[in-house]
């Protein structure tokens, strides 16, 4: 997860919505629409997960609710007034299903998180990550250290309610890519100019960042 710059203004669809009056369907919003909102994920996060960074487009995803549009156990939908709201909408991991990110996020029951309060939520066009979270070459995402407690505990929630854990092998096989290519260029170090060293670390830093897991590769291998 990394900070995101969210794109304004909304897409200009978004506007013929109302959760008065509409509710999100399969053809609410329209094809139109949520092309033009796909259009603008890509140009505020890439082809990428909004939270876990795997690889994330229109057709492969899903535009997720950061706080979510359904109904509560207790038949309550405390957000439904965000169900058409363009800083609540990202795009999110899974078509239909995924045990990570969104889908995991809003699933009832024994193979969802339980009980969270989506304010807890980093949300990445609000806060920058980086801020609470760090990556070990393990593939794992923990609480930074030196955070306040509730930092910490808002931290542990995201990793928790996102079950960003479940991408623990996945983020070590791609970090072990890159660690393997820095050690190659370590052993040719020593022929090469300082420029023409940086050069060659941009190089790979820029071919990561067309990679699934950027931001966990990058903390932790730079």
């Amino acid at each position: 997860m990394r900070k995101l710059n969210r794109p304004q203004p909304a897409p200009t669809a978004l506007g013929n919505y109302n959760h008065q009056t509409h509710d999100w369907t399969s053809r609410k919003p329209s094809k139109a629409c949520r092309v033009e909102i796909w259009q603008k994920f890509e140009a505020m996060q890439g082809r990428f997960c909004a939270f876990c960074e795997r690889i994330t487009c229109q057709g492969t995803g899903h535009i997720e609710h950061f706080f979510h549009k359904g109904q509560k156990p207790d038949g309550s939908a405390p957000y439904k007034h965000l169900t058409f709201v363009w800083d609540n909408l990202f795009g999110c991991c899974g078509v239909s299903t995924s045990n990570t990110c969104g889908h995991y996020k809003d699933r009832e029951g024994p193979q969802g998180p339980g009980a969270y309060d989506p304010n807890d939520l980093i949300k990445p066009d609000n806060e920058d990550p980086s801020l609470f979270f760090s990556f070990l070459d393990t593939g794992l995402v923990e609480a930074k250290e030196g955070l306040t407690e509730q930092s910490k505990h808002r931290a542990n929630e995201t990793i928790r309610v996102l079950n960003l854990t479940a991408l623990n092998g996945e983020r070590k096989r791609q970090i072990d890519i890159f660690k393997k290519e820095l050690k190659e260029l370590a052993e040719i170090s020593d022929g090469l100019s300082i420029a023409e060293l940086n050069q060659e670390l941009d190089r790979i830093k820029n071919q990561i960042r067309q990679q699934e897991y950027q931001t966990a590769v990058i903390n932790s291998l730079f």
